[in-house]
C-alpha cells in the first residue's frame, strides 16, 4: 500500500536557499513544495494544507511575521506548524514576536541540516499526536452526546426519527438506513433518509440484494465497510454513493438491528468511523431495547391487576433495563462536566510530550520530572473515566455493607464541575455513621438522582447540602436545595411512575429512587415550599439492623 509522503512548503525569495531546502527534504523522503513571496505562502497554504511550512521572515509583499499572523487567523491553515528559517531574526525580541504569533519554531542561518530535519519531523509528529488526540477526544465527547440524545427518547418511532438524524450529522452522510427486527430475525420497522418507512416485503428485498451493505451485516452479523461502492449499489439506490459501513445493533448476542451509511466520495469512511459506528451501535440498540421495554412496561402499569401474576419475571427484567437507562440519562447531563473534566488534563499531556520529542530528536535527555507530570495527568483522566464507568456499568445487585458518607463524597467528586458551571455551591455535614446494608451503584444512583434533580430547581445557581447523620436505628441522608420548591399538589404524586413536575423527561427518576429505597427497606420523605427549595430525606437501616423506620 502506498503511504503518505509528509507535504512541506518551503517559503523564501531566495532560489537558492529553496532549491537546497527541496533536494534535502525530497531526499529525507517528504514531498516539498515551494512559494517565493508572501501571498503566494499564503495562497498555497490554503490550497495545499502542507504538513510543514518552512518559513523565512523577509519576503516580498508580506514578510513572514505578516503571512504567520494570517495563517493563524484562517481556520483552515490555524493547525499548519510553521518553523522560520531566516537570517534576519538575531536579536531575542524578534524570536519572541514570531513565537507570539503562532510560530513553532526557529532556525537560523546557516544550519545543519540534520537539525532542520529533526526538527521538522519533531514539529509534525506533536501536531499529529495532538490532532488525534483531538480527535479521540471529539469521538468521546460525540459518544456521550449521543447515548444522552438516544437514551432521553423511549418512544420508539421518535426514537428512530431521531437516530437517522443523529446519525446523518454525526456522520456527514449522504444516505443512512435503520433496520429493526423481531425475535425470529425478520424487519418490523425499517426508514431510511428518503423514505418515513419501509415495507416487510420490500425491507426483505433491500437485504437480500447482492448490493447491499446493511444486507451483507445481516448474512454475517459483523460490521462491514466499504471504501468504494460497485454499481450494483447505485442500481439499489440511485444515490450517487461510492463509500459506506454497517454495524449490527446487538443486545445479549440477539441482533436487534443494522444502521447503515453512505457518503457520495470514495475512501470517506475509515476504520475510526467503523470504530465510532461500532460504539454508537452499541448505544443504539440499548436505547432501542429501553425503547422496547418501557412501552411494554407502560402497557402493564394500565393493566397490572390482571397480568401481575402473568408478567412478574417479565416487569423485574424491564425494571432493570429501566435503572440502566435512567442511569444513562445521568450521565447525558453529567456530560459536559466530564468532558471538560477529560479536556483540562490534555494540555500538560501535550506540552510534556513535545518536549520530550524535541528532546529525543536533538539527542539531548528526557527530562524525567517533565515524564512524571505526564503521568500524573493520565492517572487523573483515568480516574476520571474509572469513576465514570463504574457507575455507568450495570449492578449485579449483590448486598454489601456500604459506607453512605464515602458515597456521598465520591458522587460530589463526579457531579463537582457541572454544579460549579451552574453556580451552585455545594457544603456536606457527614456525621459518623455505621455502614448499612446495599447495592452500590444503586444507592449511588438515588443520591445522585436526588443532586441532579436538585441543581435543576436552580437554574439561576443557589446552594445544595448533603447530610448524612444516625436516625434511630438506621442512617439518614439529606439532600436540601434553594431551588424553586415543589407545589403542594405535587408532592405527593412526585413518585408515582410517568408523574413530573418538568416539560421535559419520563417521569421515572423518583419513581426508580423510590423503588430502590424500598427494595433496600428504608423509606423517603420530601419536604417542600413554593420558593424557598426542597429537602429529600432517605432513611436506611443499619446493617445489622431489622427495626422499623422511623415516623416521617
Amino acid at each position: 500500500m502506498q503511504t503518505h509522503k509528509p507535504l512541506v512548503l518551503v517559503a523564501d525569495d531566495e532560489a537558492n536557499a529553496v532549491l537546497l531546502l527541496h533536494r534535502v527534504l525530497e531526499r529525507e523522503g517528504f514531498a516539498v513544495e515551494s512559494a517565493r513571496d508572501g501571498m503566494a505562502t499564503l495562497e498555497k497554504a490554503r490550497a495545499l494544507k502542507p504538513d510543514l511550512i518552512l518559513l523565512d521572515v523577509q519576503m516580498p509583499r508580506l514578510n513572514g511575521f505578516e503571512v504567520t499572523a494570517r495563517l493563524r487567523e484562517d481556520p483552515e491553515t490555524a493547525r499548519i506548524p510553521v518553523i522560520f528559517v531566516t537570517a534576519a531574526a538575531r536579536e531575542p525580541s524578534d524570536v519572541a514576536h514570531g513565537l507570539q504569533l503562532g510560530a513553532d519554531d526557529y532556525i537560523r542561518k546557516p544550519y545543519d541540516y540534520h537539525e532542520l530535519v529533526a526538527r521538522a519531523i519533531s514539529k509534525m509528529r506533536a501536531r499529529q499526536l495532538e490532532d488525534r488526540l483531538q480527535r479521540r477526544n471529539a469521538e468521546l465527547e460525540a459518544l456521550v452526546r449521543v447515548g444522552a440524545e438516544f437514551n432521553q427518547r423511549l418512544a420508539l418511532p421518535e426514537l428512530t426519527r431521531r437516530m437517522i438524524n443523529i446519525i446523518t450529522q454525526e456522520f456527514s452522510a449522504r444516505f443512512v438506513e435503520l433496520y429493526l427486527f423481531d425475535e425470529d430475525g425478520q424487519p418490523v420497522l425499517c426508514r431510511d433518509t428518503l423514505r418515513e418507512e419501509i415495507g416487510q416485503a420490500e425491507a426483505l428485498a433491500l437485504l437480500e440484494h447482492p448490493g447491499s451493505v446493511a444486507g451483507r451485516v445481516y448474512r454475517t452479523g459483523e460490521p462491514f465497510l466499504q471504501a468504494e461502492l460497485a454499481d450494483e449499489f447505485d442500481l439499489l439506490y440511485a444515490q450517487g454513493l461510492r463509500s459506506a459501513l454497517a454495524v449490527p445493533l446487538h443486545h445479549h448476542n440477539r441482533l436487534l438491528g443494522i444502521l447503515a451509511v453512505a457518503h457520495s466520495e470514495p475512501d470517506f469512511y475509515g476504520e475510526s468511523k467503523l470504530r465510532m459506528a461500532r460504539s454508537i451501535g452499541e448505544q443504539a440498540a440499548l436505547a432501542v431495547r429501553n425503547a422496547q421495554l418501557y412501552a411494554a412496561l407502560h402497557s402493564y402499569a394500565q393493566n397490572l391487576e390482571a397480568m401481575v401474576e402473568e408478567r412478574t419475571d417479565e416487569l423485574r427484567s424491564a425494571q432493570a433495563a429501566l435503572l440502566q437507562s435512567e442511569k444513562l440519562a445521568a450521565l447525558g447531563r453529567l456530560a459536559a462536566g466530564i468532558a471538560h473534566e477529560v479536556n483540562n488534563p490534555l494540555q500538560p499531556i501535550l506540552n510534556t510530550l513535545e518536549v520530550a520529542i524535541e528532546d529525543i530528536a536533538s539527542g539531548q535527555p528526557v527530562d524525567p520530572q517533565s515524564l512524571r507530570i505526564a503521568e500524573q495527568e493520565v492517572q487523573r483522566i483515568k480516574g476520571i473515566v474509572t469513576r465514570l464507568l463504574g457507575f455507568a456499568r450495570p449492578s449485579a445487585g449483590e448486598m454489601i455493607p456500604v459506607d453512605l458518607s464515602a458515597l456521598v463524597e465520591e458522587v460530589i467528586l463526579l457531579t463537582q464541575k457541572q454544579l460549579e458551571h451552574m453556580d451552585i455551591r455545594v457544603s456536606s455535614s457527614l456525621q459518623d455513621v455505621p455502614p448499612v446494608l446495599g447495592t452500590p451503584a444503586q444507592l449511588k444512583q438515588v443520591l445522585l438522582n436526588l443532586v441532579l434533580n436538585a441543581a435543576q430547581s436552580m437554574s439561576g445557581g443557589g446552594d445544595l447540602s448533603i447530610e448524612v447523620y444516625p436516625e434511630g436505628q438506621g442512617v439518614a441522608l439529606a439532600v436540601l436545595d434553594t431551588g424553586i420548591g415543589i407545589e403542594d399538589e405535587s408532592v405527593g404524586r412526585i413518585f408515582e411512575p410517568f408523574y413530573s413536575t418538568k416539560s421535559e423527561g419520563t417521569g421515572l427518576g423518583l419513581s426508580v429512587t423510590y423503588g430502590i429505597v424500598q427494595g433496600h427497606g428504608g423509606t423517603i420523605h420530601v419536604r417542600s415550599q413554593t420558593g424557598e427549595g426542597s429537602q429529600f430525606t432517605v432513611w436506611l437501616p443499619c446493617q445489622r439492623s431489622n427495626s422499623a423506620p422511623p415516623p416521617a
